[in-house]
């Protein structure tokens, strides 16, 4: 099982994955070359593939930043979700400078031209992440991750990155939490 304090290993995110995606997840081991200028970005490797998550494909990008340009690497990450036509991707965001990184959620959606080629425009893009590595408080992503089992179908694959169902989960969870506490001492 992997370890979200431990800095990223390949060996490990792979295990992860085929725990965590569905059964039609296929590993991947291919460099990813663009013909677009990247900011930060040094290397992209497409790691996977499931197709039974509209088509997820996932990556390694590795960058060398030492801090979190997150705001860079996500226009970077969308640039090349629209120029090969895909809609969904798990990144793994790697930097060489930092024992941290970051699993990402990247959806766009893309605009078609004719209905045979994909348009260079994008929408409504969305990265959804998690920050692991030694840094990290890898509480929620263990308990989102890897606690609730594999990823049934996209929208549960979606519910596991999007902030606002993992914060309503949270005070659901909180509120009930502090009703029993509350009864307990009403009782008492």
């Amino acid at each position: 099982m992997i370890d979200f304090k431990a800095p990223y290993s390949p060996e490990a995110a792979l295990e992860f994955l085929y725990n965590f995606l569905p059964d039609d997840f296929q590993k991947f081991d291919e460099e990813v070359k663009v013909d677009f200028k990247l900011q930060f970005i040094r290397n992209i490797r497409k790691i996977g593939e499931a197709s039974s998550l509209d088509g997820l494909h996932v990556y390694e990008i590795t960058h060398e930043s030492e801090n979190d340009p997150r705001v860079s690497l996500s226009k970077d990450s969308f640039h090349l979700l629209a120029r090969y036509g895909i809609r969904k991707a798990l990144i793994f965001f790697v930097s060489q400078k930092s024992h941290n990184y970051r699993l990402s959620l990247a959806t766009v959606e893309l605009r078609w031209d004719k209905g045979t080629k994909v348009d260079r425009e994008f929408s409504n893009p969305r990265r959804y992440s998690f920050f692991l590595g030694r840094d990290a408080k890898v509480h929620t992503p263990c308990d989102f991750l890897i606690r609730k089992g594999r990823a049934k179908d996209a929208g549960d694959l979606l519910s596991r990155f999007d902030v606002e169902i993992v914060t309503k989960e949270f005070f659901g969870n909180y509120k009930r939490l502090y009703e029993d506490v509350r009864n307990y001492f009403e009782k008492d």
